[in-house]
């Protein structure tokens, strides 16, 4: 006789004492990040007392081995509190916001939580709408709005802490207020297009933007990633450009505004490309012939049109599951997954990707000369300048041309880029110790494939800013 299905109740409480065992067990090889980024997501499902009562004196300043004594019981006592909770929602299953326990408030789009609280405005208590609100000011594009994985992401983004914590030290009228005026617009935010939609996200920002007193222009909202909070205490920065002689009115200097339209062109896909920057290419030779009026006012288009993207999910596919092209999977969920399954999702990304994303791909993990390298942003931002970086995706191209219909010409880049893939998907699951040897293995099979010299393979002086 078949065992009868879990009841939704219990496949949750199955999934958060699972996660837990499966954390436990890892934490040992948890890196500095990945330490403080398990908290951080736990934590924005407390409330101010619960964080202030869990988390004690912890900071994320310390040291590596005091992270580990500290995040194992951390886990255990949010894992008491999920328990919780869920028991106590048990009693009241539903589709109202009152029913739902935090970690479904966590996983669900800003679209569906606000479409929710517009038709029922009492759904959340007072420390949760100073949570939605933080999260709705992050919401740059359409796209990041009806996107269920934002509001897990916010938490790896100082804005969204400085924004959270200004707003639970508000008065509860201001909060009122500022949730009266998102449910104003709540029609717009349901039905409206996509331009009508960002309207509406913009003036809701500026809004809550002047209620605290805090400007963080649109571009540096997701700047920063996962650098040490709070930042006073550090000497890392949300990597903010400083306004110079030939500074914007959006604040950004011409050589800032070049950077961002650099970073942005490389997250694009080869369709995405025709469609926004062939046009510019028609009317400027460069882009260090753009106007800075014209980039400025560029710029925040093209970056609504990325979405999340960053430019490490060449590396963060393997870790956490930001896939390139293909939906990005709950980090959550890909730690529970087995190998295979991890890789046949992968597998999946790399036949939608297409050849100027392989080649990225493929070049990027080349010139990360170093494990930490892969994660690290600014390596990358600098890297776009490197001739050597450019010239190597040229010649990928170049080799393996896109829209060939010979399956001989696609062939070696695919072998490759499978080969790669599972390579760098075993890296993830080794000890940290190992990873670097690893990496230098993966870099080895992609340098005899393309036959590239032995000293770039092992630089006297590496590229970018290592």
């Amino acid at each position: 006789m078949a065992a009868e299905p879990l009841s939704p109740i219990e496949s949750q409480r199955r999934f958060i004492r699972q996660r837990a065992e499966e954390l436990l067990a890892r934490v040992d090889r948890m890196d500095d990040e990945e330490l403080r980024w398990t908290v951080r997501v736990f934590a924005d499902c407390l409330s101010p007392e619960q964080r202030r009562e869990n988390l004690g004196t912890y900071s994320e300043h310390w040291s590596v081995d005091q992270l580990r004594r500290f995040v194992p019981t951390f886990i255990r006592h949010y894992t008491d509190l999920a328990l919780e909770e869920l028991k106590a929602k048990e009693s009241s299953q539903g589709s109202r916001l009152a029913h739902l326990t935090e970690e479904e408030l966590q996983s669900m789009s800003l679209a569906e939580k606000w479409h929710l609280l517009a038709k029922d405005p009492g759904g959340l208590r007072p420390d949760q709408l100073r949570r939605e609100l933080a999260r709705l000011f992050m919401c740059k594009s359409f796209d990041l709005f009806h996107d269920a994985g934002l509001s897990e992401a916010a938490v790896e983004f100082p804005a969204y802490h400085q924004v959270r914590e200004a707003l639970e030290r508000q008065l509860d009228a201001i909060v009122d207020d500022l949730t009266q005026m998102v449910l104003l617009r709540a029609r717009r935010l349901d039905e409206g297009a996509p331009e009508e939609v960002e309207a509406a996200l913009v003036e809701i920002r500026e809004a809550i933007s002047r209620a605290l007193g805090i400007l963080v222009p649109v571009d540096q909202l997701f700047a920063g990633q996962m650098v040490k909070l709070p930042l006073e205490l550090s000497d890392e920065t949300a990597e903010a450009p400083s306004p110079g002689p030939e500074a914007t009115p959006a604040g950004m200097s011409t050589e800032d505004l070049a950077t961002a339209l650099l970073v942005l062109t490389d997250l694009m896909n080869l369709r995405e490309w025709d469609e926004y920057l062939l046009p510019l290419r028609r009317r400027f030779r460069s882009i260090a012939e753009i106007p800075p009026e014209d980039l400025g006012a560029l710029l925040p288009r093209l970056s609504g049109r990325m979405g999340d993207r960053r430019i490490t999910d060449f590396a963060e596919r393997y870790r956490s599951g930001r896939m390139m092209a293909e939906r990005k999977v709950d980090p959550g969920v890909w730690e529970m997954l087995p190998f295979a399954e991890r890789l046949t999702i992968l597998e999946r990304d790399n036949r939608t990707i297409d050849i100027v994303q392989a080649a990225r791909h493929l070049a990027k993990i080349f010139f990360s000369f170093q494990y930490t390298m892969l994660f690290d942003a600014g390596f990358h931002v600098d890297l776009l300048r490197s001739p050597a970086y450019q010239e190597l995706v040229n010649r990928l191209i170049d080799r393996f041309p896109a829209g060939s219909q010979r399956e001989a010409d696609r062939r070696p880049l695919e072998e490759l880029t499978q080969t790669v893939t599972r390579m760098m998907l075993q890296l993830e699951a080794m000890p940290p110790e190992a990873r670097p040897g690893a990496l230098q293995e993966v870099r080895a099979v992609i340098a005899t494939a393309l036959g590239l010299p032995g000293d770039l393979t092992y630089p006297a002086g590496k590229e970018g800013r290592a």
